[in-house]
């Protein structure tokens, strides 16, 4: 049988510029400093790096992460290595709250639009989906309002305040006091994706969540998947010493004697030697770069055709048509012209996303990314043929 499983999650056809991937670009990974971690981690800690791990993480890398952290201007604060916890990923964190913070047929809320996998992750466990309209500023608050005065009462809310997926959007930091608020008084804890919230541009994004709750409503989820390499598989859960215990003492985590310890054990050496903070330097300016490179392009070919707000900072352009385009049916037209992307549709079940849909910069180089807008326009000149 001549059969051969996929390599990589990342599949694209020959000749395609693929806009609609979040990935980072091969050439932005920091491949030379993970290898001069891995050459000082294994002869020296050997035995740890292949050991099962501790529950809640490996402990020096909770230490230099919550240190990390404190540091950065993006983050900053004072942060407690004991308010963290380790996971193979953001998406699995997300699974493992759901475990131990839900019940089948509990209700959730999300943002609309939002990141399409997580509507998937709470609906195999069971839970009733609601999403919360959005505006210019994130999460509509009167809209959330609303749903909780007329007698919803979600498990939870997930949200991605900052460099939102798929606007880019990120919410005020007074919207983010109000959301802590009405999680204290309605009964609800806050999953906030905060994955993007180290990759601005120029300007500082707001705090994240956990600046804002002293009533343990905030369960924060970070990656290094968006800034140092997705097959790294580790991120991580910030969030209070109860909630802390709850993950960390879960059977999954014990059973599996820590997550993803040996990548833990190299991005530890990594954020001490300085090579984090050198890549997401680097990864800053790239991107920025690259952002400035598409807006430029959309101005260029569609002009007033389409509207948008350039990104601060994240991976997204979440473009909007004209009444009447619908980007499901552009997009296999968009496909013969040898460019993709995701539709709008593809991030709400709601249907109310025809007209747009969303970009990313990361993937590829500046000349690619020009010509995937330049595929892009002639498309829709064909389309509206």
């Amino acid at each position: 049988m001549n059969y051969k499983l996929p390599e990589l999650l990342l599949d694209i056809e020959d000749g395609v510029i693929d806009l609609g991937w979040g990935h980072p670009s091969s050439s932005l990974y920091p491949s030379g400093d993970v290898r001069a971690a891995t050459e000082v981690v294994l002869p020296n800690q050997n035995a740890t790096a292949f050991h099962y791990g501790a529950a809640q993480g490996f402990g020096p890398f909770l230490g230099s992460l919550s240190r990390f952290l404190s540091e950065i201007e993006t983050y900053g604060g004072d942060f407690d290595e004991r308010n963290f916890f380790l996971t193979a990923g953001a998406s699995q964190g997300f699974d493992m709250a759901c475990t131990l913070f839900s019940e089948t047929g509990d209700c959730v809320f999300v943002e609309e639009p939002t990141y399409f996998v997580i509507e998937s992750i709470f609906r195999e466990r069971g839970l009733e989906v609601i999403g919360v309209k959005t505006d210019m500023n994130g999460i509509c608050l009167q809209d959330l309002e609303d749903k909780l005065n007329k007698g919803l009462r979600p498990k939870f809310l997930y949200t991605i305040p900052t460099y939102q997926n798929p606007t880019g959007i990120s919410v005020p930091t007074g919207a983010r006091v109000e959301l802590v608020r009405l999680a204290e008084q309605y009964d609800f804890l806050i999953l906030a994706d905060e994955v993007y919230q180290l990759l601005n541009f120029h300007d500082l994004p707001p705090k994240p969540m956990m600046h804002f709750d002293d009533g343990n409503r905030v369960i924060s989820f970070g990656s290094f998947s968006k800034i140092l390499a997705p097959g790294m598989r580790t991120g991580w859960v910030h969030s209070s010493t109860e909630v802390i215990e709850k993950f960390a003492s879960s059977a999954y985590a014990f059973s599996g004697g820590g997550l993803n310890h040996f990548s833990s054990v190299i991005i530890d050496e990594m954020i001490r030697n300085g090579a984090i903070a050198k890549n997401l330097c680097n990864l800053r300016t790239t991107l920025s770069e690259r952002s400035d490179l598409m807006n430029d392009a959309l101005v260029q070919y569609f002009g007033s055709e389409i509207e948008f707000r350039k990104p601060a900072g994240g991976y997204y352009y979440w473009i909007k048509f004209k009444d009447g385009i619908n980007t499901e049916e552009l997009l296999p037209i968009s496909r013969k012209h040898g460019v993709s992307y995701r539709p709008g549709n593809a991030f709400s079940e709601s249907g109310n996303f025809d007209q747009y849909l969303r970009l990313t910069y990361t993937l590829y180089h500046n000349d690619e990314l020009v010509e995937g807008v330049e595929r892009l326009f002639n498309s829709y000149i064909d389309y509206l043929r």
